[in-house]
C-alpha cells in the first residue's frame, strides 16, 4: 500500500513538473514572438538633460544688482524631445520680496538650446535657477548670489579677450558716484567682462533687451561681429546706446564701413581718413592711491603709440563723426559710438600701453556719463523717494475731501439723533418715540457716508500713468521709464504686460499689507507680470523700462545767427516747454504745436520773471557729486508758471525728480536741454482691462541734432 501510494505521488509530481516546463517554454516563445504578435515595443529612454547656468554680466557665481539676464544651456542627451520651463527666482534678505521669472524651452533629442531669462536681482539677495520638465518636476537647480557692482565695467564681445588680460582691475578712477552702485566712493578699477558663445553658431549670446545692459558702462566689439547681429539682439544693443550707453567699435574689415547698421549708428556712410590730432594727444593715467592693490594694475604713462601700432592708426569720417581721443566719435541718442583708431582686441594694440590707456579712459568716460541720464534703463533704484510718484498716481490723494464731508455728516447725525431727536420727542410728550427714530437716522447717515465714499473713490477700477521719455535731439525713439498705477474696487490679481516687447517690468509700489511677489512670464510676445496682488481701494504701481516712439523726433539745432531752433515733429503738441541754453539762460513756451518751429529769441525769458529767477538761481548752482558738478531739475519751483498752462505739471516734474535721485545732472554742460509735456500722453485708453484716467507723458530732449 505504502509503495503504491509513493509511486502514484511521484507520477503526479513528474506530470506537474512536465506541465510547468512546457508552460515556461510557451511563455519564452511568446515573449520572443511578441513584436510579431502585436506586442508594443519598449518605450525609448526618457530625456536626460544636462543644464548649465551663467549670467550675461557678472561671474559664474555672482550677479550684479538690478536687471540682468541669465543664460541657461540645456543639452538633451535622451532619446525623445523635452519641454518645460526655466524658472529664476531672486529673494531679498529680511524682506517679503520675491521676484520670479519664467521662460519656456523645447529641445529635441540630441540637441541643445540656450534659454535667456531676464531677472531683477535684489540687493543682498540670492538667486536660484531651476529647470523644470513639462510636469513641473525639477530637473536641476543652481544657486547664484547677488553682488554690488563696484567697478567700471567694459563688456568685451570677444571669444578670447586679450583686453581682459591687460586691463582687468586696472586703475581708472571715475569722477562720478553712481547711487546704484552703493554709497561712498566709487571703485577706482576697471572690470572687463565677456559673453558666452553659442558653440553651434559661433555667435555671442548677448542681451535681448536694452535694459539688461545696465551693468555695462561700455561695450567693445569688432565691426564684423556687429554686422552679424540682427533681431532682438541688435535692437537691444541699439536701445542701450540710445538710452545713454557707449559702444566702442574696432574696424575689422573694409566692407564693414558700408554696413547699414554702422551707418545708422553714426549717421551716414563711413570712410577712412587721416589720424586726427586729438587722437595723438597724450592721456595721463590716474596715479595709484596709497595702498592700492598690485603694482601691475596701475597703467604707466605712454605719451605715444609704439611704432607697430602707429603704423596701423587710422581716422574715420562721415555721418556725425568727429575727431576724438579714441579715433572718431558720434552721438547716437543719449549715448556715444566710438570708431577706434586702433584694434585693442588684436596684437599689436592689445599689448600696447598707449592703446590700453585709451580703452581705460573710454570706459571711465562712459561711467561718468551716467550722471546725465535721469533713468538709466534697468538700473536698481536704491533708497530713492517714490512717495511723490505714488501721490501722483493714487486716486486716494484726490479724495481727501471725503474725510471732511464724512466727519461733518457724523457730527450732524450726532446732533440730530441725540439732542434734537430727544428734545422733539419730549415736547410731543412721547419720549420713547425718539428711540424708534434712531434706526432711521442711522440708516440715512450710513447711506450718506457710503454715497460720499462711492463718489470719492468711484465704483470701477482705473489706471494712471506717469511717463518720462529721454531722447537725443532729432531721434525718433527715446528711453522711457513708465510708472503705471492701478486702483481697483475689490481684491483681484492683475496681469500687466509690457507696452513694447523689448521692455522689462516689475513692482515699484505695492499695496499695503501685501507681499511683494513679482512673477514675470517671458514668451515670444514679450513679458508680463502675472498674479499682481491689487487690494480694494489701494494703488499698486509698476515700473517699466523700455523704448518709446517720438514720431519724427524733436530737433534742436544751432542757427548761424547764434539762436537755438526747436522743431517739434513728435506728432503731439508740447506743452509747458522750457528750453535751457548752455549759456545759462532759459526760455519758456506755453505750447509748441506739432510741426511748429520756435527760436530761443521767442518765448518768455525766465530771467525776467520772479519765479523764473528763483528757478535759474537754483539750477545754475551745481552740486558736487564725487568729482563732477550736477544740476538739479527744480521742477517744483516752476509750478506757478507751468500749472497755468498745464495743471499739475510742476508736481509731476517734482515726482520724477525725486524718483531719479539727487545725483542726476539734468543740464549737462555745453548742450541745450528741452523739457515739457506731450499732449495726449502715450495715446492709450486702457491698461490691463482698466480705464486710463490720467496719462501724463513728460519728455526731456538733450543736445543738438535733427533737421531744422
Amino acid at each position: 500500500m505504502s509503495r503504491g501510494a509513493d509511486a502514484r505521488g511521484r507520477a503526479r509530481r513528474g506530470a506537474l513538473a512536465a506541465r510547468c516546463a512546457a508552460g515556461a517554454a510557451w511563455l519564452a516563445a511568446l515573449s520572443a514572438a511578441g513584436p510579431a504578435l502585436g506586442q508594443a515595443p519598449a518605450p525609448p529612454s526618457a530625456p536626460e538633460l544636462a543644464v548649465d547656468v551663467a549670467p550675461v554680466f557678472g561671474t559664474s557665481s555672482a550677479v550684479p544688482w538690478g536687471w540682468n539676464q541669465v543664460v541657461v544651456r540645456i543639452q538633451n542627451n535622451g532619446g525623445t524631445a523635452a519641454r518645460g520651463e526655466v524658472e529664476v527666482s531672486s529673494t531679498r534678505y529680511g524682506e517679503h520680496r520675491v521676484f520670479v521669472a519664467t521662460a519656456p524651452y523645447t529641445v529635441a533629442a540630441g540637441a541643445s538650446v540656450h534659454v535667456r531669462v531676464p531677472v531683477q536681482v535684489s540687493p543682498f539677495g540670492d538667486l536660484e535657477v531651476r529647470a523644470l520638465d513639462e510636469r513641473g518636476a525639477r530637473v536641476s537647480s543652481h544657486a547664484l548670489s547677488s553682488t554690488m557692482q563696484h567697478g567700471v565695467v567694459l563688456f568685451d564681445v570677444s571669444e578670447t579677450s586679450l583686453v581682459r588680460g591687460g586691463l582687468h582691475e586696472a586703475l581708472v578712477a571715475p569722477l562720478y558716484l553712481s547711487p546704484s552702485r552703493g554709497s561712498g566712493s566709487s571703485s577706482p578699477v576697471l572690470w572687463v567682462g565677456q559673453p558666452r558663445y553659442d558653440s553651434a553658431t559661433g555667435d555671442p549670446l548677448l542681451p535681448d533687451r536694452a535694459a539688461l545692459y545696465t551693468a555695462a558702462d561700455a561695450v567693445l566689439m569688432r565691426t564684423d561681429t556687429l554686422s552679424r547681429l540682427q533681431g532682438a539682439e541688435l535692437e537691444a544693443l541699439a536701445g542701450y546706446v540710445l538710452s545713454g550707453g557707449t559702444l566702442a567699435l574696432a574696424v575689422a574689415r573694409p566692407e564693414d564701413l558700408r554696413h547699414p547698421t554702422l551707418a545708422a549708428l553714426v549717421g551716414g556712410q563711413v570712410a577712412r581718413a587721416g589720424v586726427a590730432p586729438p587722437t595723438l594727444d597724450e592721456i595721463v593715467p590716474p596715479p595709484a592711491p596709497s595702498g592700492f592693490g598690485k603694482q601691475g594694475n596701475v597703467l604707466l604713462p605712454a605719451p605715444s603709440a609704439s611704432p607697430a601700432v602707429a603704423e596701423t592708426l587710422s581716422g574715420w569720417s562721415g555721418g556725425n563723426l568727429r575727431a576724438s581721443a579714441y579715433g572718431s566719435s558720434a552721438f547716437y541718442g543719449l549715448g556715444e559710438v566710438h570708431l577706434l583708431a586702433f584694434d585693442p582686441t588684436r596684437p599689436p594694440a592689445s599689448s600696447d600701453p598707449w592703446a590700453k590707456i585709451r580703452v581705460a579712459d573710454l570706459a571711465r568716460r562712459a561711467y561718468d556719463r551716467r550722471s546725465t541720464i535721469a533713468f538709466r534703463p534697468g538700473e536698481e533704484a536704491m533708497g530713492f523717494d517714490l512717495d511723490p510718484v505714488r501721490r501722483e498716481l493714487d486716486p486716494n490723494e484726490g479724495s481727501r475731501w471725503a474725510i471732511g464731508v464724512c466727519a461733518a455728516l457724523l457730527c450732524l447725525y450726532a446732533v440730530l439723533a441725540g439732542p434734537v431727536n430727544f428734545a422733539r420727542a419730549a415736547r410731543q410728550g412721547r419720549p420713547l418715540r425718539a428711540l424708534r427714530r434712531l434706526p432711521v437716522y442711522a440708516a440715512v447717515a450710513f447711506a450718506a457716508i457710503v454715497g460720499v465714499g462711492l463718489a470719492a473713490k468711484g465704483v470701477s477700477g482705473r489706471a494712471r500713468h506717469l511717463t518720462l521719455i529721454e531722447a537725443g535731439a532729432g531721434m525718433s525713439k527715446g528711453a522711457v521709464r513708465r510708472f503705471r498705477g492701478f486702483f481697483v474696487p475689490r481684491a483681484e490679481e492683475l496681469t500687466v504686460r509690457t507696452t513694447d516687447a523689448s521692455g522689462v517690468i516689475s513692482t515699484a509700489v505695492q499695496a499695503e499689507l501685501s507681499e511683494r511677489r513679482d512673477r514675470l512670464v517671458v514668451d515670444r510676445d514679450g513679458a508680463r507680470l502675472t498674479k499682481l496682488a491689487a487690494l480694494p481701494w489701494q494703488t499698486v504701481i509698476v515700473r517699466e523700462d523700455g523704448v518709446a516712439p517720438l514720431g519724427d523726433g524733436i530737433a534742436i539745432v544751432a542757427d548761424p545767427s547764434g539762436d537755438v531752433l526747436v522743431t517739434n515733429r513728435s506728432g503731439r503738441d508740447l506743452r509747458g516747454g522750457v528750453l535751457w541754453i548752455s549759456t545759462g539762460t532759459a526760455r519758456y513756451f506755453a505750447r509748441i504745436r506739432d510741426g511748429e518751429q520756435v527760436s530761443s529769441r521767442g518765448g518768455v525769458d525766465l530771467g525776467a520773471r520772479s519765479e523764473g529767477q528763483r528757478w535759474l538761481s537754483h539750477v545754475s548752482f551745481g552740486r558736487r557729486v564725487g568729482g563732477l558738478d550736477v544740476h538739479d531739475l527744480g521742477g517744483g519751483l516752476l509750478t506757478p508758471l507751468l500749472d497755468a498752462d498745464a495743471p499739475g505739471l510742476g508736481a509731476a516734474w517734482l515726482a520724477v525728480e525725486e524718483a531719479a535721485g539727487s545725483a542726476v545732472d539734468w543740464f549737462p554742460a555745453g548742450v541745450p536741454v528741452l523739457f515739457g509735456q506731450l499732449d495726449g500722453g502715450e495715446g492709450r485708453s486702457s491698461d490691463s482691462g482698466l480705464r486710463i484716467e490720467s496719462d501724463r507723458a513728460l519728455v526731456r530732449i538733450v543736445g543738438y541734432g535733427g533737421r531744422p
